[in-house]
This record gives C-alpha cells, sequence and structure tokens, in this order.
C-alpha cells in the first residue's frame, strides 16, 4: 500500500514537474521584485532625505553669509560716520535711524547691545537704540476686544503664542459697539504681516475657540496715530463671528 502510495507521489512529480519548477520560478521572481521595490523605495527615500537635508543646509549657510555681510556693511558704515555716531548731538540719533531703517533687526539688535554693555554706565544711548531696535521690528498683534466677546484669549500663550509674531490681549477691552472685526496695519511694509496674522488668528479662534470669524484687513497708513512698524492690531467685535464650529470643520 505504501509502496502504491510512493509510485503515486513520484508519478504525480514526475507529471507536473515542469508546472512546479515554473511555478517555484515565479514565485521567486515576485520575490525578488517585491525586494527590488522595497529597497528602491528605501533608496529613494534616502536620496529624498538627503536631498532635502543638503538644501536645507545651504540655505542655513546663505543665511549666515547674508548676516556676516549685513554686519560687515554695518561696521563699515560705522566706521565711516563713526564722528557722527559717536559724538553726543542730534546727528547721533539721526544716524540711528537710519541704522533702524537701513539693516535688518538682528544685526542692528546684535551690535547696540554689545555698545550698550561696554558704554558709560551714565550714558543710556545704546540701550535705548538696543530697546528700539527690539521694538520696532519685532513682529506684534495687540488685540482688542469688546467685553461680549468670547474668553478664549487664554489660550494664546500654549498656541499661536508660540510663534514669530507676539499676541498681546491683556486688559486690552473696548467698549461694546464695534461693528466688525478687523486687522489694521499701519505701515505698508506690514502688509503681509497683517495678512498672517489675520491667518493664525482664525485658525486659532477656529480651533481653540470653535468659533469662525470674519477679519478685515484695514490699512492705517495715513493715520497720525500710527502704532510702530512691525505692529498690527486685531479689533474683535461679537459681530465678527460668523457661526460656532466643530474642530473637524476647522
Amino acid at each position: 500500500m505504501e509502496e502504491s502510495s510512493s509510485n503515486t507521489n513520484e508519478t504525480f512529480f514526475q507529471k507536473h514537474f515542469g508546472v512546479i519548477i515554473t511555478a517555484m520560478v515565479s514565485f521567486c521572481a515576485v520575490i525578488v521584485s517585491i525586494a527590488q521595490i522595497w529597497i528602491a523605495t528605501i533608496n529613494k527615500d534616502k536620496e529624498l532625505a538627503i536631498t532635502e537635508f543638503t538644501a536645507k543646509e545651504a540655505r542655513l549657510l546663505d543665511e549666515k553669509k547674508s548676516t556676516r555681510q549685513w554686519q560687515l556693511d554695518l561696521a563699515e558704515f560705522m566706521a565711516k560716520y563713526r564722528e557722527e555716531i559717536f559724538t553726543q548731538g542730534e546727528k547721533r540719533f539721526e544716524f540711528q535711524q537710519i541704522m533702524l531703517a537701513t539693516f535688518p533687526k538682528e544685526v542692528t539688535l546684535h551690535v547696540f547691545g554689545s555698545l550698550s554693555e561696554v558704554s558709560d554706565s551714565n550714558d543710556d544711548y545704546w540701550s535705548k537704540a538696543e530697546f528700539r531696535a527690539l521694538n520696532l521690528y519685532e513682529p506684534r498683534a495687540k488685540i482688542y476686544y469688546e467685553d461680549s466677546f468670547p474668553n478664549f484669549l487664554d489660550l494664546i500663550p500654549d498656541t499661536i503664542g508660540g510663534g514669530e509674531i507676539e499676541y498681546n490681549y491683556d486688559d486690552q477691552v473696548v467698549p461694546e459697539g464695534l461693528s466688525s472685526g478687523d486687522v489694521r496695519y499701519f505701515h505698508e511694509l506690514d502688509r503681509e504681516l497683517a495678512l498672517q496674522v489675520k491667518s493664525e488668528f482664525t485658525e486659532f479662534a477656529c480651533y481653540s475657540g470653535g468659533l469662525e470669524i470674519s477679519l478685515k484687513i484695514i490699512p492705517l497708513t495715513k493715520s497720525k496715530l500710527r502704532a510702530p512698524r512691525g505692529t498690527v492690531e486685531i479689533w474683535l467685535s461679537r459681530k465678527s463671528i460668523v457661526k460656532t464650529v466643530s474642530e473637524d470643520n476647522c
């Protein structure tokens, strides 16, 4: 009986040997193809990661070069006009204005801060210059709101407050009666900042306050009561609320 079974198996393998071998080869080919695709995917991911890292390093290097060049330009400027800049009088304030308007904040801030540390303790000129550099160009948004506007602003420090824009909302309640909500900017160069603030704050209101709000962009570049450059204002009215929304609809 066992011999008969053995003969049957041998006959089956002999009969279908070609098919079995072909199937095994095909299976191995599929495994190899999958392995090749997997390896190619890994290599592509590595290539993309290296490319991204290289591009990031290149950007950082360009930024460092740019900052170093600005530092050299500022040093050259200050050396050229050292008499006007370092001699007490009206001229030094005029040149301070020129430096603040011409050179990047991070450059003037560093230089003014260093000069403040080494200057005469009775002369606060450079410490004030450092303060002005910080306040003139540090992007910030001052928030004014009606008392009836829903109170979720305390969530700002843990959300958008961690970004590059400083949001100031402490004790800035205004009387009821605003016709709408808006973002106001006072210098043409701050228009992009106003648009960024509008985008960030409407998203914040949606996720943290559960509200869809409408904010207009209002240029006040000719106003006599202009805020410093780099500062925009958000005015929040109960009427700026469009509807309540769930987080899934933000």
